[in-house]
């Protein structure tokens, strides 16, 4: 929201100081000088989303046209905490989450009424079973402690109970198809998270696709790394959620949106339809 307070105030040739002097015109003023202003577009006003009056003030005084207003506004409801409090396992845990900012994913995916999920190295959260949860966390992140790390898997399981209760309503798993060989993990481990993506399969909601290796169909977008698309009730509302070593976070402008959107449909096209799938993890299955 910030940074498109600032796109829409500059577009206009106003400075911070103009728009703080414009708020104090309204009825009734609104006192915002142009530091408070400054941390606002640069997204450092922490309770700013929970404030749309002073959203609203700020748009009318930067010139926003109503479609921009709407549009800028709905991200409110995504960036909004949930209502009530943080569930208690994340109250725990804020410790381990805040680091990577992964608190943030876990309020925004039960408002998605649709997920987009391409991994290229591991299963996607929703599916994971505990054994392989905790095998994927332990080596993905030595920097934890035993305790951290069951206190993450645990969040995981805890995502995959409530997500019958949220929004989402079609989840797209796009899953490579190497990351379903590993021969380093236990084959007990493996075959069971194997068994548990045909059961998976069969929920209305899933749909589950494996990419070929790219010893099969060579160099593809998706070797840059794996992304979250989450579409939101809102009209034209999406956000894509990328992670790195260290944070994670997601970027809503077209230019992020609509090219994970174009790179997912290309490899979710080259990818094995939901029979083949199936078919090839009961394959997979057989050879343990």
């Amino acid at each position: 929201m910030g940074a498109r307070i600032e796109e829409l105030r500059e577009r206009h040739g106003l400075t911070q100081a103009h728009v703080s002097a414009r708020l104090l015109e309204r009825e009734p003023p609104v006192r915002l000088d142009h530091s408070q202003l400054s941390r606002i577009e640069r997204g450092q006003r922490k309770r700013f989303s929970r404030e749309p009056t002073l959203a609203r003030a700020i748009l009318e005084c930067v010139n926003a046209e109503p479609a921009e207003r709407d549009e800028i506004l709905a991200l409110l409801s995504s960036d909004s905490p949930r209502p009530g409090p943080r569930p208690a396992l994340w109250r725990r845990n804020a410790g381990v989450l805040g680091p990577m900012k992964f608190e943030g994913f876990l309020a925004l995916e039960p408002k998605a009424w649709r997920v987009r999920n391409y991994q290229p190295r591991v299963v996607q959260g929703l599916f994971q079973t505990r054994q392989y949860a905790l095998h994927v966390i332990e080596r993905m992140r030595p920097d934890l402690r035993p305790a951290e790390v069951r206190a993450l898997v645990d969040i995981r399981l805890d995502r995959q109970r409530r997500s019958g209760e949220t929004a989402l309503r079609d989840f797209q798993a796009l899953i490579d198809e190497d990351c379903l060989r590993r021969t380093f993990m236990d084959e007990a481990v493996l075959r069971e998270q194997l068994e548990r993506l045909i059961d998976e399969s069969d929920q209305p909601r899933n749909t589950i696709r494996i990419l070929p290796s790219v010893d099969s169909i060579g160099v593809h977008p998706g070797v840059a790394g794996g992304f979250v698309l989450m579409d939101f009730p809102e009209p034209a509302r999406s956000v894509v959620w990328l992670e790195n070593m260290v944070s994670s976070g997601y970027f809503d402008g077209e230019l992020y949106t609509g090219r994970y959107d174009a790179v997912f449909t290309n490899l979710w096209d080259r990818a094995l339809d939901t029979e083949a799938t199936r078919v090839r993890l009961k394959e997979m299955i057989k050879e343990l």
